[in-house]
């Protein structure tokens, strides 16, 4: 029996998204993973116990962090994946033979998945999805992982912004026609806070609320402007707003449009639209024509309740300067009632093509594993790592501590730049606290898996909130659009020191400590 809205909102976003079958891949990788994948089994290396780490280097759009998104749809993906189903491609590109007999002999990926929770703040460097699996298979998760999380922390990150800068004022997504993937860009918006989407598909398959109205097409489709609102109002009374600049948005549009709230007072009225009216503005001076709309119309039809609605190629920091240009002026009023609709800018996630994300391989068969770069930004941080949050006496974010696994992050007492020990941190202050960042989420030996957790199965509503305690711990220093403090990232002296130690004798990998 189909899901309704409510019920879609509040399934299991990963199995939503099995559901609807539209992130599915067969092959969710690229060549280069599949002949690695073929040489570790002609080597008989392929059963090596690997660890692999998701991360980004550098948070997008000046910002002092990221929001990881895309979890739910790479657990999708991960558990529906099979070695048999790949079959056919292997043999029609020629691989060996040793090769496809391993994958016909093969179901599942084997992984235990550790991950940040869905739409949580990520910081650079740190673990954003641990995968502990073995070789050949961290080759082939390696895709799934950066199709997923890559897009989705960009996206989530840009709406997060967008967000922040409307302050209180609702925020609409109107970007399907211009989202190089529409349905990804309208559930990554919701998730970061946004509260409505244009996309009937976004609203049919994950319950995300819909809105629309009219679009200037509609206003030129009759004789006159009058006449487009006349029979708009109508015939749609609980959907009163008008797009007011198809002509002119003072001399014709705002006019036009009280003339036909006055005709249909009581229209509306009887139908409980009344409340609703109000009026979109797509060009010109946005905050000039909203105050100065908003104003005349309030006096000519006796009422306040007139909603506001601001769109044409919108982003962070238009909204943040139409905000302030009011708020300067004492257009408090108009603020109260004003809301944004956003396409373009926002869906393309515009300022930043990519997040740059890597899925990077840190430790294999009990040795530690570093990539090493003339750019110390590239240089990996080897082992299985985790990462919690260090905050002071009174709650205030100090720093991302960075630590192995095998660590107790509680009874780490000082941390130091990642490239720098001159440049350290006391962490065991009293008061201080450690918020471990990673849980558990998804097991598979290869042939049977299990979802892990509450994080594992959140369903889109309860994820929307999964950001909130991290942000509370940051100063609204960190959170501005505009040259925001960079937030501290510290890796534990035992991490340090191997990291160290593996940079200056030139080694790509070291044994763990107790494993020589």
């Amino acid at each position: 029996m189909p899901r309704s809205e409510k019920e879609r909102l509040n399934a299991p976003l990963r199995d939503i998204i099995s559901e609807s079958g539209l992130f599915g891949e067969l092959l969710p990788f690229d060549e280069y993973h599949l002949i690695m994948a073929q040489t570790d089994v002609l080597e008989g290396i392929h059963e090596k116990p690997a660890v692999k780490l998701a991360f980004y280097r550098n948070p997008p759009f000046g910002a002092s962090y990221a929001i990881g998104a895309g979890i739910s749809a790479f657990l999708a993906k991960l558990d529906s994946f099979s070695y048999k189903r790949i079959v056919p491609y292997l043999k029609e590109k020629g691989y060996r033979r040793e090769f496809i007999e391993y994958a016909q002999s093969r179901d599942k990926l084997i992984a235990d998945v550790y991950s940040v929770p869905e739409n949580s703040v990520v910081f650079p460097l740190e673990p954003i999805m641990i995968l502990e699996t073995n070789l050949i298979d961290a080759r082939l998760l390696e895709g799934i992982v950066l199709s997923e999380i890559n897009f989705a922390t960009l996206a989530a990150t840009k709406w997060h912004r967008i967000k922040n800068a409307a302050l209180k004022c609702p925020v609409m997504e109107f970007g399907r026609r211009r989202a190089q993937n529409s349905l990804k860009a309208s559930l990554y918006s919701y998730m970061a806070g946004i509260g409505a989407t244009s996309n009937c598909e976004a609203n049919a398959v994950f319950g995300i609320p819909s809105s629309g109205t009219m679009g200037h097409e509609y206003v030129q489709s009759f004789p006159s402007e009058f006449d487009a609102f006349d029979r708009w109002l109508e015939h749609n009374p609980l959907k009163p707003c008008l797009l007011i600049d198809t002509l002119n948005t003072l001399e014709s549009g705002l006019i036009n449009a009280c003339r036909a709230f006055k005709a249909h007072r009581e229209r509306l009225k009887a139908a409980g639209g009344w409340k609703k009216i109000g009026f979109r503005i797509d060009s010109g001076d946005l905050a000039y024509l909203a105050a100065v709309c908003y104003n005349r119309m309030a006096s000519e039809l006796g009422t306040e309740d007139i909603s506001v609605v601001l769109s044409n190629d919108l982003d962070e920091n238009s909204i943040e300067s139409i905000l302030t240009q009011l708020s300067m002026a004492g257009e408090g009023r108009v603020i109260e009632h004003l809301s944004f609709g956003l396409g373009t800018k926002g869906v393309t996630a515009w300022g930043e093509p990519a997040l740059g994300g890597v899925c990077k391989m840190s430790e294999i068969d009990g040795s530690y594993i570093l990539k090493i770069s003339n750019n110390n930004a590239k240089t990996t941080i080897p082992g299985n790592l985790r990462s919690a949050l260090i905050t002071d006496e009174k709650g205030a974010y100090l720093t991302t501590l960075i630590y192995f696994k095998s660590e107790n992050p509680v009874d780490i007492k000082i941390c130091f730049h990642p490239d720098d020990d001159s440049k350290f941190l006391h962490i065991d202050k009293p008061g201080y606290g450690v918020i471990p960042k990673q849980f558990p989420l998804y097991s598979s030996d290869g042939e049977q898996s299990r979802f892990i957790g509450e994080y594992s199965g959140q369903s889109l509503n309860d994820i929307r909130s999964n950001s909130e305690s991290v942000l509370k711990t940051l100063d609204w220093s960190y959170k501005r659009l505009t040259n925001p403090h960079r937030a501290k990232v510290s890796l534990s002296p035992a991490v340090f020191e191997v990291r160290r130690r593996m940079i200056r004798g030139n080694l790509i990998s070291m044994p763990e400590a107790g494993s020589e």
